[in-house]
């Protein structure tokens, strides 16, 4: 392998072919000299404006390094990262990844999942106790998961009633309306061969 430095600068330009002879340039944007891995970014190859392809390349397995041209300014500093936002966000995406596991139900038909899922789309606070679907503590949906199987928990709880019974009709709405077109598209004439 031949290289052309022992280490590369921020924003050179470099030519690099691989050892099955595959060529690519591009920008450095970073050096690690312990793994001898270098990343460079260069058009992306879709096309897109305002964005670049970034690729990982480690020099073992590289034929021939050129730099083109080393860069002419200093890199910009690094900005510092905001470690309590980094892991609320982390922390907020594990809870609603584990909230996404508990929106399947274990031993339910299909028709409670899907209604379940279509509320979870207005409402976020829907588990599952069993088969049925509770909402917001407040509203419970008992199989089969029609407008009449929603009930509150408690008598004060008639406007999220109200609101989940919306949800409800209106889902069963739209699949009994589906579940027409679907009856009502016409069939393929079967095919009828003739024997001489």
């Amino acid at each position: 392998m031949r290289m052309a430095a022992e280490y590369f600068s921020i924003g050179s330009s470099v030519a690099i072919t691989t050892c099955h002879n595959i060529e690519y340039r591009g920008e450095v944007l970073a050096f690690d000299w312990t793994s001898k891995v270098l990343a460079i970014k260069s058009d992306p190859t879709n096309g897109a404006r305002g964005q670049s392809d970034v690729k990982l390349i480690n020099l073992a397995l590289v034929s021939d390094v050129k730099v083109l041209k080393e860069a002419e300014d200093p890199p910009q500093a690094l900005t510092n990262l905001n470690l309590p936002r980094i892991k609320s966000r982390l922390r907020d995406s594990l809870d609603e990844k584990r909230r996404q596991v508990n929106y399947v139900g274990v031993g339910v038909p299909p028709e409670g999942q899907k209604i379940f899922f279509a509320i979870t789309k207005t409402i976020s606070d829907v588990r599952w106790d069993g088969s049925n679907i509770i909402v917001m503590d407040e509203v419970v949906i008992k199989p089969p998961y029609r407008y009449e199987d929603c009930s509150a928990r408690k008598s004060e709880s008639s406007q999220a009633l109200q609101h989940v019974r919306k949800i409800v009709s209106k889902f069963l709405q739209e699949e009994s309306s589906q579940a027409e077109r679907k009856s009502m598209s016409p069939s393929p004439a079967p095919s009828s061969s003739s024997s001489t």
